[in-house]
């Protein structure tokens, strides 16, 4: 299935984009764990319910490792690590956790495939992608 997409204009004045129009990914809902697990039973021999505590069970243990300062790596899948947003202090005596480490987030780079011969580089995720506009598009086209 295509990933449908809506044409947009720029409108921020004092864009130098401003009047120039972008497609943008629109999205048609949310699939949970418990959907997940539906679905991967489908294709093998385990249940639903087996297949939804081993997910469960991964976000846990991933939090865990990422929490230790892991990288996780899952093959075919991607890296997950924890990032830090942090203010800058004015020497490295004067810097503290406390006050210069602002926030956290994970950060998730998806596995990268490259190919041999044309040395092309393409994220596993989006290999065989294509897009479509939206059957209900808002826009005029001149």
């Amino acid at each position: 299935m295509p990933v449908n997409y809506v044409l947009r204009q720029e409108k921020r004045e004092g864009s130098k984009e401003l009047g120039k129009w972008y497609a943008r990914a629109v999205h048609s809902g949310e699939v949970n764990l418990k959907q997940i697990s539906d679905e991967i039973e489908e294709n093998v021999t385990a249940k639903a319910a087996d297949v939804y505590a081993v997910l469960k069970e991964l976000v846990r243990v991933m939090k865990r490792h990422m929490q230790n300062s892991q990288i996780i790596v899952i093959e075919d899948f991607g890296r997950f690590k924890i990032g830090l947003k942090t203010k800058p202090a004015t020497t490295a005596k004067t810097f503290t956790p406390q006050v210069n480490i602002v926030g956290a987030r994970v950060l998730f780079q998806p596995e990268l495939h490259i190919d041999s011969a044309t040395k092309k580089r393409s994220l596993a995720f989006l290999d065989g992608m294509t897009v479509r506009e939206t059957a209900k598009n808002d826009v005029e086209k001149e």
